[in-house]
């Protein structure tokens, strides 16, 4: 049976300005037809007609870089303590969260002993609601300090003949892209966030790996010299970008390389500090940049940078099912407006992920990936936290 959506206003991911009083016809998962109403196409026989006045319609948000096993817990060592098949229905829990709140995909940034593969085979069975899944097993990293804070979620290697190796061993498990580590993180203990990890030869024999099965790269990358490497080893999409300067950003444009900056994650980390849990060599750290996290990720943008959509979701406080604070962030800071940060979380982030050409945009012949949201978004996200009120996936209505 036909779906029509009808009189909401309309913001189709494309950047384009909203259409008032919109039609949107689904037939078999698929969008049939778009645009402004008129009597004649949206009056069909057997078709289910619901009336949105005051409502806006958005695409299914695209959330690229998220954490599914990890839980907001104030000290993120505390996840070990869960075990593995406890933390999978936790996390099968929170995928329905995240999808009851309007995000119909995510790619997961790295979990621990394969539990994003047998969540994603939960949720691709119809055993479990959730978003489609894209998600790369464990994360690819040299021998490093700190990663046994997060144990079982590293594959570590050194050298070009290991990290094809590893490479391979994550693409025979199921990943469906890889992900590295390009430079240190904040929140393993030790982590040196502007230090290179991988060096670029051994980045590009991951990149090698990855593109004989045209799947992608994403590079965790703080530093200048870090993001660099993971540039000209041929990388898809960098992860956070903290350091980037004039020559990094001109090198983003060049390569046309995606940026997914996961702002939120630092800023609820300092937000809610020490003094709530979160532990201090991460607060310490993610102190010193404060200032240039945001000062570089507003001159990127205004470069002409292409910013996709990652919340970090999973880290501490950084709950399941608000991703959308990543994007009030973009519009509350003046790094975007409203339109402009949909655009990120739909358009942008399908094509980071290779997926534009199912979803992303609500135009004809897309996957009915819908979310209905109570009220306007043309000047704040803010209802995007609390007033969804109906999601659509692949055209079938999960809330």
């Amino acid at each position: 049976m036909k779906t029509i959506l009808r009189g909401a206003t309309l913001i189709d991911g494309t950047g384009r300005p909203p259409i008032y009083n919109s039609v949107i016809i689904v037939d078999n998962g698929i969008i049939k037809n778009v645009g402004a109403t008129s009597y004649t196409d949206t009056i069909e026989g057997g078709a289910q007609v619901i009336e949105l006045d005051g409502h806006t319609i958005i695409p299914g948000l695209i959330d690229a870089h998220i954490h599914m096993d990890l839980h907001g817990m104030a000290n993120t060592y505390e996840e070990n303590l869960v075990e593995d098949k406890l933390r999978s229905i936790r996390t099968a829990c929170d995928m329905e969260v995240t999808l009851k709140r309007g995000i119909t995909t995510i790619r997961n940034a790295g979990s621990v002993n394969h539990i994003d593969f047998a969540v994603k085979e939960a949720v691709d069975n119809g055993w479990c609601n959730g978003p489609n899944i894209i998600t790369c097993g464990r994360i690819l990293s040299i021998t490093a300090s700190g990663n046994d804070y997060f144990k079982g979620m590293y594959r570590e290697a050194d050298g070009v003949h290991e990290v094809r190796k590893a490479a391979r061993e994550q693409i025979k498990n199921g990943a469906g892209f890889l992900k590295v580590m390009a430079t240190g993180a904040y929140m393993n203990p030790g982590g040196v966030p502007g230090a290179t990890q991988f060096e670029e030869d051994e980045l590009k024999a991951i990149v090698q790996e990855a593109n004989k099965l045209e799947l992608k790269v994403a590079a965790h990358a703080h530093g200048k010299e870090g993001i660099m490497n993971a540039i000209r080893a041929g990388v898809d999409t960098i992860e956070h970008g903290t350091f980037m300067d004039d020559e990094a950003i001109d090198l983003l444009i060049e390569k046309q390389i995606y940026l997914i900056p996961t702002y939120v994650a630092g800023h609820l980390m300092l937000k809610n500090g020490v003094e709530n849990g979160v532990p201090a060599h991460m607060i310490q750290k993610n102190s010193r940049i404060r200032e240039i996290r945001g000062k570089n990720l507003k001159k990127a943008i205004d470069a002409g940078v292409k910013v996709a959509f990652g919340s970090d979701a999973g880290t501490n406080y950084n709950y399941h099912g608000n991703n959308a604070l990543e994007l009030i962030l973009y519009v509350n800071e003046g790094f975007m407006d409203s339109i402009k940060a949909i655009c990120s979380a739909t358009k942008m982030s399908a094509e980071a992920l290779g997926i534009s050409d199912k979803t992303g945009t609500l135009e004809v012949g897309k996957a009915a990936d819908i979310v209905v949201v109570n009220g306007v978004l043309e000047q704040s996200l803010e209802p995007l936290m609390d007033s969804v009120i109906m999601v659509f996936k692949d055209g079938q209505l999960v809330k």
